[in-house]
């Protein structure tokens, strides 16, 4: 089954994202939020540049593995692929432009969510990616960008449209899946080279890239729904919490008999008369109540 036969690439309706006039009109594209998100993310980072030249939002979601193994700060394996480079404009800009030319005629084709879905997933996954990379030629870095989940969408897009022309640097036209081999060899010689010399290339994250285009890679073929995961494990949830609910049970103590009631009242009594009503334990003082209701309940009838 290819991803076009797929149930989820048809709208909630029903209906495809396409009628026979081109792309259906509709509310702000999963695409074009993920974009405003980053660039406010990116506005804040340049906002929050202290004295010391570091920004404070990028200290709080770049990657790092003592941060996150460390300090157990889990949400950067997520939140670094919001963050950009300060000092480049071009870091943000190009991955913004890749997003939105690859990824619009994905979401329209998939769907809102299940791309929403595929893009956080492909950022995590590439973020694993990059973090066992430095710990395996032990290097310490930070990662930050959105490059690998940006990648996955365009090796994505390659394999649903490999024929499709795509202009590079706006002239040189190239198809999609040469386009998308050669980010994979642009990525992959650094990497080799930095495993067999032991020293970093350059300051980009290559491995991440590099695991967003294997995440791009398996979801094609091993025909993954993400979104349908996700529900199937959230009602899962709910039935154990349901389930665990229902197990639930108010202890009500039976009533005693009165004969039995009667003479623990007597002993009550006389422990009250010789020590007072203070010295009472809690058992004793439900057992006074217990007798208190049974005495109204046989002057009812």
């Amino acid at each position: 089954m290819g991803i076009e036969d797929r149930e989820y690439l048809r709208d909630e309706d029903g209906y495809s994202a396409y009628s026979e006039h081109g792309p259906r009109s509709g509310p702000t594209s999963i695409v074009t939020k993920i974009i405003i998100v980053t660039a406010i993310v990116y506005l804040l980072q340049l906002f929050s540049i202290g004295p010391n030249g570091q920004s404070l939002v990028t200290s709080w979601l770049k990657l790092t593995t003592a941060d996150l193994f460390q300090r157990g700060q889990i949400w950067r394996i997520l939140t670094y692929a919001f963050c950009h480079s300060e000092q480049s404009l071009f870091h943000i800009l190009m991955n913004m432009l890749g997003l939105h030319f690859f990824g619009r005629p994905l979401s329209q084709r998939m769907g809102d969510r299940e791309f929403l879905w595929f893009y956080l997933s492909s950022a995590v996954f590439a973020g694993i990616c990059s973090l066992v990379f430095y710990q395996f030629v032990q290097t310490s870095t930070s990662v930050i960008g959105a490059s690998g989940a940006v990648l996955a969408v365009c090796m994505l897009y390659a394999m649903l449209y490999p024929r499709n022309i795509i202009l590079l640097f706006g002239v040189l036209p190239i198809e999609a899946r040469w386009l998308v081999a050669l980010y994979a060899a642009s990525d992959a010689i650094p990497v080799v080279l930095e495993l067999t010399t032991g020293r970093k290339t350059s300051g980009v994250a290559h491995s991440a890239h590099l695991g967003g285009l294997l995440f791009g890679f398996l979801y094609m073929r091993w025909n993954m729904h993400l979104t349908s995961w996700w529900d199937r494990f959230a009602k899962r949830m709910k039935t154990a919490r349901q389930v665990k609910k229902s197990n639930l049970r108010v202890y009500s103590p039976p009533n005693q008999p009165e004969s039995d009631l009667s003479a623990q009242m007597d002993a009550i009594l006389e422990k009250i008369s010789q020590k007072g009503e203070a010295s009472l334990t809690e058992k004793e003082r439900n057992i006074l109540n217990q007798a208190s209701k049974q005495l109204r309940k046989n002057r009812e009838k």
